[in-house]
């Protein structure tokens, strides 16, 4: 029997791209009986879940509402051999994903996670297709280079695959969009009680061992992430002050702080809050690329750093953060977190 494998996407009023995200899934070239999607709904007041009871999707009431707690239910329900922790805002990039991804974890069954590039479609915004060329945000995009390294000393499957394994000191910003995890290794990981971000659940297995991974290198899943600045702004509010102040006595942060990170994060300020360092930059990336989107790049990192130090010098929470990145030379961990 084929091996099975689980979609679990987090909704909240979700409705303007569930449909085409829940298409590409039951896309796909493989027996559908063997493809689970599960839906834990955050109380949407749109038709979110009347469009996704339409493809055969099983739909769980998210109590708690951040998308993190619904994925966490998720894998507690799912019943795959491979677990997909996916967003209502990504799409599968071709009908043969599902196999192209069992196949590669069939090849080598040391793998434990695969996970591959973000893309931008043809009918995203510009400032979509600028996140297309950071993969993330301009913070961890500067911040972690650790990919580019590890595709360098990797064995090579196909034509764009890496396979490579990941040292915990040298961490990988992977989480959720489209990540495929063994759900043998993964789901005892979400199982662990409180908030677990996406990024600390990949953390987690490296540091216990499981650290064989892969990486597709062509267009993996479509990211439909921001359609404009004020989107960003309030995704950039919401993550650092819901997932990362309010939650940091829970997390597991190592994937965060790589190696330098206090030298880096001052360059960081440096560069983000000087137009003319990253100008320069954006300008000399847009020729090396021939891609203008690379100049939405300084205005970006400035915002996004300027909303950062506005959120620390404002709330409590992050003025305790601060003190504490000053005043230790270690990272936050559980047992030495900026709330303790």
């Amino acid at each position: 029997m084929a091996p099975s494998i689980s979609f679990i996407i987090p909704t909240y009023n979700a409705a303007a791209h569930i449909q085409r995200c829940l298409k590409s899934i039951r896309g796909q070239d493989y027996s559908q009986e063997r493809i689970e999607v599960i839906i834990p709904d955050g109380g949407s007041s749109d038709n979110t879940p009347d469009l996704a009871g339409k493809y055969n999707c099983k739909i769980l009431q998210n109590q708690k509402r951040l998308a993190e707690y619904g994925l966490q239910l998720g894998i507690l329900n799912a019943t795959g051999d491979f677990l997909v922790p996916f967003a209502a805002d990504n799409e599968l990039i071709g009908c043969n994903w599902v196999k192209k991804v069992i196949d590669l974890f069939s090849f080598d069954r040391e793998i434990s996670a695969v996970w591959g590039r973000l893309a931008s479609a043809k009918d995203d915004s510009s400032l979509n297709k600028y996140f297309e060329l950071i993969q993330s945000d301009p913070l961890n995009w500067f911040l972690n280079k650790n990919l580019s390294k590890y595709k360098k000393n990797s064995q090579i499957y196909g034509k764009d695959c890496f396979i490579f394994n990941v040292d915990p000191r040298r961490p990988l910003v992977w989480g959720a969009n489209g990540i495929v995890y063994r759900a043998l290794l993964a789901r005892p990981i979400w199982a662990q009680e409180g908030y677990l971000g996406d990024n600390d659940a990949f953390q987690h297995m490296v540091e216990q061992g499981s650290n064989r991974v892969a990486y597709f290198d062509s267009p993996h899943v479509y990211h439909h992430h921001v359609a404009n600045l004020k989107q960003w702004f309030t995704k950039w509010k919401r993550n650092y002050q819901s997932h990362f102040l309010d939650k940091l006595k829970t997390r597991n942060l190592q994937w965060v702080f790589v190696q330098d990170f206090k030298r880096r994060l001052y360059f960081w300020l440096a560069y983000s809050l000087c137009p003319l360092f990253s100008g320069m930059h954006a300008v000399y990336l847009a020729l090396r690329d021939r891609n203008a989107h690379w100049l939405y790049h300084p205005l970006v990192s400035f915002l996004q750093t300027a909303v950062y130090i506005y959120i620390t010098l404002t709330t409590k929470k992050g003025r305790a953060c601060f003190k504490n990145l000053i005043m230790h030379n270690i990272p936050f961990t559980k047992e030495s977190s900026c709330m303790s």
